[in-house]
């Protein structure tokens, strides 16, 4: 695996650097001071994963992942930031990123967030979860035009973006965890999401809540 690591500052790099090289199947680390820099090395070298900061002077993240991910179709895009709000995680995933995690990550969850994205799986840090989920439970739910919803999966849905437990839906429901666990595993069939996670996602990106900012 080449990875190709996006920051306007070297000690950074270098710290995310430290944390890449264990990973048992990345063959080569590169670096980049920005955007621009990025796409030029990108034009050059095979690249197989991109970690990239948000603000950068000269091509920011948002607008270099945007780039990355229309001109480079195979690459994949983690965003390495310490935003954790949702304008700025919207924002990056609108603009192709499979990954966003924030720069206090510990080595274990950079190397579970690489395994996931180069597994085409989508990747938040756990309190960037929070931060989607947390908006999403505010929004008023709407019927999907992509996939059909039963009423049912809807409300099991909303809680899931409430981060309600099996145990917690199936009480407030009044229904067992079994039936939980089966609208669940429907919802995820329907929407292709592995996780809870991911379902978040794909309400994300196919709006199933209204009035997202």
């Amino acid at each position: 695996m080449n990875v190709l690591i996006v920051d306007d500052h070297k000690i950074v790099r270098d710290g995310v650097r430290l944390y890449v090289e264990k990973h048992p199947k990345v063959k080569t680390i590169e670096e980049a001071k920005n955007g621009n820099e990025a796409l030029a090395h990108l034009r050059q070298h095979p690249v197989d994963l991109v970690l990239i900061d948000i603000n950068m002077a000269v091509l920011n993240g948002i607008d270099s992942t945007t780039q990355i991910t229309k001109e480079f179709e195979n690459v994949k895009v983690i965003a390495l930031t310490m935003h954790n709000d949702y304008h700025h995680i919207k924002s990056m995933m609108d603009a192709g990123a499979s990954g966003y995690l924030l720069k206090n990550c510990n080595q274990s969850e950079m190397i579970e967030a690489i395994d996931r994205v180069m597994d085409n799986e989508i990747f938040y840090s756990p309190e960037v979860a929070q931060t989607v989920m947390n908006n999403l439970a505010k929004k008023k739910v709407r019927q999907s035009n992509s996939i059909p919803l039963t009423p049912r999966e809807l409300d099991i849905y909303k809680l899931i973006m409430d981060d309600k437990s099996n145990q917690e839906i199936a009480d407030e429901l009044f229904i067992s965890i079994r039936t939980v666990e089966v609208h669940k595993r429907n919802l995820m069939e329907k929407t292709g999401a592995k996780s809870s996670a991911g379902l978040v996602i794909y309400a994300v990106k196919n709006r199933i809540f209204d009035d997202i900012i």
